[in-house]
């Protein structure tokens, strides 16, 4: 097992790799928004890529991530190492011939399917074929994904982060130089091959330490190992659960095409804003605590199970609640910062920055379900999660039917949120019902705190960056000065308040950084 020293600073040194991503990531969005706006064609990507995310989702994350992890880190742990590499090899193989055929039968129905997930486009022929040729370029990705996700559920299990980690960094470069190099030949489709070809060489990377780890392949499909057979009762209401939450982006999807594909896109944008701080943390915390938790569970320890989990959240907390301050009071400027150039026009910034303020309410929330799931997957309590989640899907379609009218996309947004709010308590309700030992007060106690700190933080950088953008003036430099600067004094305040409250989780932190 490893220790909390070793978890704190592997999870920090994650943080430092998914930060390298996400910045790429980000970039790439920002290439994206200098090249295309807020066009329809850019909808139409939006559109095409989404749905075989939806499903990558489903694969990686329901079927390595919940179901998966936990019973091949159990095989180890009783020293059935052989056990578990036929296991691993079990799912790989089950994954590809299963998503291979699911790519051939989607290829053959793709103009059907995004008749239904956005109607708004079908009003628009040529919009609508643009979309139908971009996902059949993209969807293939699910495969190398779904291999993929068993590669990293395997290392993962075994404490090997390293790879998982860079290999976004690589995909992000691959699609960044397609863009660049071939926009003025392929237009929207340089982005849709990029994504084929960055994710084909991230597979590659993750399966590079299985070579040092001299992994031993089975080709073999049968499903009659017990380990095999309680994945498959483990992912049939894990797959339903993640697929409800992801099927919530569709509900978001399908209400916004009527809005029209400009809102669509904004949507989108603020969104991948929103997800900077979300993976930057709260996946690398959950990433590391969640092989931890699973041993805990098989050692019987529920005393240091609830204690690791709780930790985590308020870790979460800790870190990613100053960025909804900030996303709150600078919504416009740093929109207006990471897109505003090119076919990228001044209106398309206020659309998100409008979308990016409710986005922000959730952010926390939508962060430490990453954990709370993960904590039921580990005690192999897979339905739990299913329930709310039915609960959550009916909620965000009719909040996003009732919210879009007085708030146009925003509403939208905002409704993810409340539904995440909502999440965010039931699980940890429900988690407090099937283990006594986890105590919700020692997480919201500290959450009081850190809401009223943010306030302060929020305020803080706002009246810094106005009067620094008074001073400096709109240029991009200016630009990047004031926010630079609003977010420095506001986010040395925040750590300074913490210091004279002596938080626990700085404390953790700083331990992470300095070991």
């Amino acid at each position: 097992m490893i220790s909390k020293k070793t978890l704190i600073q592997t999870a920090f040194w994650l943080m430092v790799a998914t930060f390298g991503s996400r910045i790429l990531g980000f970039l790439r969005e920002v290439q994206l928004a200098y090249y295309f706006g807020l066009s329809p064609m850019r909808g139409a990507f939006t559109v095409a890529f989404k749905i075989p995310n939806l499903i990558r989702t489903l694969v990686a994350d329901a079927a390595i991530s919940a179901a998966f992890i936990p019973v091949f880190k159990e095989l180890l742990m009783k020293e059935k190492t052989q056990e578990a590499y036929k296991v691993g090899s079990q799912m790989i193989n089950i994954a590809l011939l299963v998503l291979s055929a699911l790519v051939i039968l989607c290829e053959l129905c793709m103009p059907l399917i995004i008749r239904i997930t956005t109607p708004g486009f079908t009003s628009d022929p040529e919009l609508f074929n643009h979309t139908v040729q971009l996902s059949r370029i993209i969807f293939p990705i699910i495969i190398l994904l779904g291999a993929g996700g068993v590669l990293v559920g395997i290392l993962h299990a075994m404490n090997h982060f390293s790879a998982p980690a860079i290999a976004p960094i690589f995909w992000n470069i691959v699609n960044i130089s397609f863009v660049f190099f071939l926009y003025h030949r392929w237009g929207i489709y340089s982005a849709a091959w990029g994504l084929l070809a960055a994710t084909l060489l991230q597979l590659i990377i993750q399966f590079l330490p299985f070579l040092k780890l001299r992994w031993q392949y089975y080709f073999k499909l049968g499903l009659s190992h017990p380990a095999m057979r309680e994945v498959g009762i483990l992912i049939i209401p894990v797959t339903l659960s993640i697929g409800i939450i992801n099927f919530n982006a569709l509900i978001d999807n399908f209400f916004a095409s009527l809005l029209g594909p400009t809102e669509v896109a904004a949507i989108d944008s603020a969104f991948r804003l929103f997800q900077l701080p979300q993976g930057m943390f709260a996946i690398a915390i959950g990433t590391v605590l969640f092989p931890t938790l699973s041993g805990l569970i098989v050692k019987e320890d529920f005393v240091l199970f609830s204690k690791t989990l709780s930790t985590g959240i308020r870790q979460i907390f800790f870190i990613t609640l100053p960025f909804t301050g900030w996303f709150m009071a600078l919504s416009m400027p740093i929109s207006r910062l990471c897109f505003e150039r090119g076919n990228f026009t001044s209106q398309d910034t206020q659309m998100v920055s409008w979308a990016l303020i409710f986005y922000s309410l959730g952010m926390a929330f939508t962060s430490a379900n990453t954990l709370l799931n993960r904590g039921f997957y580990s005690l192999k309590k897979t339905w739990l999660p299913l329930y709310v989640g039915l609960i959550n899907m009916i909620l965000n379609a009719l909040l996003d039917w009732i919210l879009m009218k007085p708030l146009g996309h925003g509403g939208i947004c905002l409704s993810t949120s409340l539904v995440s709010t909502f999440n965010f308590f039931a699980l940890a309700y429900l988690m407090k019902k099937e283990i006594p030992e986890f105590k919700i007060r020692s997480i919201l106690t500290p959450l009081f705190q850190i809401i009223f700190l943010t306030g302060m933080l929020g305020v803080t950088s706002y009246l810094v960056w106005h009067w620094l953008d008074i001073q400096l003036g709109t240029s991009l430099f200016s630009q990047m000065l004031s926010l630079g600067g609003s977010f420095i004094v506001s986010g040395l305040l925040y750590l300074a308040l913490h210091y004279c409250f002596k938080s626990e989780e700085l404390k953790q932190t700083l331990e992470g950084i300095f070991p």
